[in-house]
């Protein structure tokens, strides 16, 4: 129950910043959509191909564009979070780890069971079903590991998986890259929360292909 309260209070101190934010600033650099209407300030964002809106005004929530199907509050989060970070931040080009990413050894453990490890059990022994599920969700292929994809995950940030198959000798394994600008772009807890979204994605599309097989 305590992290549910966590969540809660995550999200309402939030909702509190963006009241008080340039909303129009902020969408522009995040790459969202925005538009006034009925006293509220509407922001349309993507998140793995899904797209949700922020409704902002004396109330702020978070839904599906389209659905009435509840958003998770770890998605709300992640999402209002990203607004509020924007930056003008440009692209490095530089891929570095999750560890890499400032304070990410603390969250480096749940970040391995949330992301890589069920990536690396889905799809370790079976690259093209990988591959194949990257490109449903509009991935491009990267020369990195034996198959790499890059993924836009929102209108400003990529992730790259990479996997390696492995031999007779070594086990296949795999890794999460990101730009180095993403530390200006998301709290580190809510990288590690984007790349498990992500991962489960994808093992969405698999199992849903498993089960028409």
């Amino acid at each position: 129950m305590a992290r549910i309260d966590d969540f809660k209070e995550s999200f309402r101190l939030a909702t509190e910043d963006l009241k008080k934010a340039n909303l129009h600033r902020l969408a522009k650099l995040a790459g969202a959509e925005i538009e006034l209407k009925n006293e509220r300030v509407h922001v349309r964002l993507p998140l793995l191909k899904t797209l949700f809106v922020i409704h902002i005004g004396d109330e702020v929530d978070v839904v599906t564009e389209g659905s009435s199907q509840e958003v998770s509050l770890p998605a709300k989060i992640l999402l209002c979070h990203y607004l509020l970070s924007a930056s003008s931040e440009p692209d490095r080009g530089e891929l570095i780890t999750f560890r890499e990413i400032p304070d990410g050894h603390f969250y480096f453990d749940a970040f391995q069971r949330r992301a890589r490890d069920p990536f690396l059990q889905t799809f370790g022994s079976k690259p093209e079903l990988f591959r194949s599920c990257a490109r449903e969700l509009g991935a491009a292929p990267v020369d990195i590991g034996d198959i790499g994809m890059a993924f836009r995950v929102l209108p400003r940030i990529d992730i790259q998986l990479a996997l390696w198959q492995g031999d007779d000798e070594l086990p296949p394994e795999a890794s999460l890259l990101f730009d180095a600008s993403i530390q200006h772009r998301l709290p580190t807890e809510d990288i590690a929360v984007l790349s498990g979204m992500l991962v489960y994605k994808l093992m969405g599309i698999a199992h849903s292909r498993q089960h028409r097989a």
